[in-house]
C-alpha cells in the first residue's frame, strides 16, 4: 500500500485522484524497503567502479519550485571521482547554481547504483586536462566528439560529485545484492 501523509491526491490507501493508474503487482512488497541486514558496506572505490563504465547517467536536481528535474548526462571517472559537465544556461546547471544537491543514477534499472550528494562546480572542463582526456577515452565513437568539452567550448562548467550515500543492488538478486554506502561510515 502507498502512504502519502499530507500529499494532495495520496492517502493511506493509495492514489485517490484516479488520474494515475498503478499496478500493485509491478512492485512487490519485498522491494518496498532495503533492510541491508548483515551486509558489508561497500567502499567508495567499489561504488565508483560500478559507476565508471556507464555510458550515460541520470542526473536529478531540484527546480526552484522544489520539483525534481531529471536529465541524462555524460560523465567520467578520474581517481574514483565522478565528473559531469554541462552548459551554465541549462536547467540542470541553473538548478545546481542555486542548490547543489543532486542524485546520480545509472541508466539501468536492473543493475542499480543511486548516489545522493552534491555537485560542486570546479571550473571550466577545458582546464581539467585529466578529466577531458578521460571523457575522450570513454566516449570514443565517431559521433561522440561533438558532444565533448574538448570539441565544444559551450560546455562551460565542470562538476565534481561529492557523494554522501549510495544505494546499490542487482534486480535479478535483489534480496542478496542490496548494499548501502555512506560517507560518514567511510571516515
Amino acid at each position: 500500500a502507498l502512504t502519502g501523509g499530507n500529499q494532495p491526491g495520496v492517502g493511506t490507501g493509495g492514489i485517490e485522484s484516479g488520474k494515475i493508474a498503478l499496478v500493485a503487482a509491478a512492485t512487490p512488497a519485498k522491494m518496498a524497503t532495503m533492510p541491508n541486514q548483515n551486509r558489508d558496506q561497500p567502499t567508495w572505490h567499489q561504488v565508483a567502479m560500478r559507476l565508471a563504465p556507464s555510458r550515460s547517467y541520470w542526473l536529478v536536481t531540484t527546480n526552484a519550485d522544489g520539483s525534481p528535474h531529471a536529465a541524462p548526462v555524460w560523465g567520467g571517472m578520474v581517481e574514483d571521482r565522478l565528473y559531469i559537465y554541462s552548459e551554465r544556461g541549462t536547467v540542470k546547471a541553473r538548478n545546481l547554481a542555486r542548490d547543489g544537491r543532486a542524485v546520480v543514477h545509472l541508466e539501468s534499472g536492473e543493475d542499480v547504483v543511486i548516489v545522493h550528494g552534491y555537485l560542486d562546480a570546479v571550473g571550466l572542463p577545458q582546464a581539467a586536462r585529466e578529466v577531458v582526456n578521460a571523457l575522450s577515452s570513454k566516449y570514443d565513437q565517431p559521433d561522440d566528439a561533438q558532444y565533448l568539452p574538448s570539441s565544444d567550448d559551450s560546455f562551460d562548467v565542470l562538476y565534481l560529485l561529492l557523494p554522501e550515500k549510495a544505494l546499490l543492488w542487482n534486480l535479478a538478486d535483489y534480496e542478496n545484492s542490496q548494499q548501502r554506502w555512506t560517507a560518514r561510515a567511510s571516515l
